[in-house]
């Protein structure tokens, strides 16, 4: 998903127009004074389209390099990240029966300090993605936003609301360390979520709350703290503490009925991190508190979900993980995605695979999950 660009600026209450997010346009100084554009949300440091990395769908497609910070523009994202019709033609050009759509700027906006705002911008957002999934609801599956920070309340409210209109599941940021999940503050959130029978993911969402003080003192931004090979913090850490604060928490096994999707985190680091957790459940959990009364591994199983684009080695842990709970996604518009190749993808990484686990693992699971 990449948002129009007044999205926030057309649709916000007019308490809070004039700060709105919104695209700006810079002069690059790298000497060739070439202009570029940002996104901006107030009380945050711009954020360069290449932290976004919609705009280079079309440069992978072309098979042309891409280059880096300094020259992005709004204008060159690929049109179907925008628009349902063009991104229903470009499934098809990717041999895609279905996508779940994920946040893609508005994944910076669970950053912005002024709480209100926050939970204006995200109320913008849900509502623009139930219109687009509106276009085709059994190919386009929309996962909402939800508020946290504020009073749980309005988390609350706001799941009760994307269940309304149609849309799959929510979404909540890969990791929380300032509120980690096993906090009282979130029960009332795990109540509601546990009712409406919706599916919760944990995405990677860009937030500079997972950024030190001396990096946001620097004014670093997201892509020069992952430009190297931060990435693998950033995509898999995350989700890892996600994954292991639910399980560890008891929070899984006192809501058996909830569906939990570790999104975009790559599976070849699961089944290591399962079987460790087991490993000290089997020698302490006669005294560690809180009580789980079965290991790790049983709660994973029963309740997880994992997504991957390209894992080969995770493919080959399957037989340590459920099966019926792993999803290929393809990430458009993404760079780290397969478009428009995701058929070779598949082909490569799945060499091996019983073609009825293929089937399981590329299209069945997730069409059981979001009932699609």
């Amino acid at each position: 998903m990449q948002e129009p660009p007044n999205l926030w600026v057309e649709r916000m209450d007019r308490r809070f127009r004039d700060r709105a997010p919104r695209i700006v346009t810079k002069t690059s100084t790298r000497g060739n004074h070439e202009e570029y554009d940002v996104f901006q949300i107030d009380g945050l440091a711009p954020v360069d389209f290449i932290d976004t990395i919609a705009t280079m769908a079309n440069e992978k497609a072309a098979g042309t390099p891409i280059t880096g910070r300094g020259h992005n523009r709004i204008a060159d994202v690929r049109p179907g990240a925008a628009d349902p019709i063009a991104r229903l033609a470009d499934q098809e050009l990717d041999n895609i029966r279905a996508e779940v759509i994920y946040p893609n700027c508005g994944t910076y906006i669970l950053a912005a300090p002024d709480l209100e705002y926050r939970r204006e911008c995200i109320r913008v957002y849900n509502d623009f993605l139930s219109e687009f999934c509106s276009a085709a609801p059994q190919r386009l599956v929309g996962v909402g936003i939800l508020p946290i920070g504020g009073p749980i309340q309005w988390a609350v409210e706001e799941a009760k609301r994307i269940a309304k209109m149609n849309l799959k599941s929510v979404l909540l940021p890969a990791d929380t360390p300032n509120r980690p999940w096993w906090d009282p503050y979130y029960v009332p959130l795990w109540d509601a979520l546990a009712d409406l029978a919706m599916p919760l993911s944990f995405h990677n969402t860009a937030t500079e709350q997972f950024m030190s003080p001396t990096e946001k003192a620097a004014g670093i931004s997201l892509a020069a703290r992952v430009g190297g090979y931060g990435i693998v913090e950033t995509k898999i850490g995350n989700q890892m503490r996600s994954l292991t604060c639910l399980l560890g928490s008891a929070v899984a096994q006192r809501y058996p009925s909830l569906q939990f999707v570790i999104a975009e985190g790559g599976i070849g680091w699961v089944a290591p991190v399962i079987r460790l957790m087991d490993h000290w459940w089997e020698d302490h959990h006669h005294y560690l508190e809180p009580r789980l009364d079965e290991p790790p591994s049983f709660y994973c199983h029963r309740q997880f979900w994992f997504t991957f684009e390209d894992d080969r080695a995770g493919l080959l842990t399957r037989e340590l993980l459920n099966v019926d709970h792993l999803m290929w996604g393809s990430d458009y518009p993404h760079t780290e995605g397969t478009f428009p190749g995701s058929k070779r993808r598949v082909e490569k990484d799945f060499a091996g695979v019983p073609d009825d686990e293929r089937r399981r693992i590329t299209s069945g699971n997730a069409a059981r999950l979001y009932g699609v």
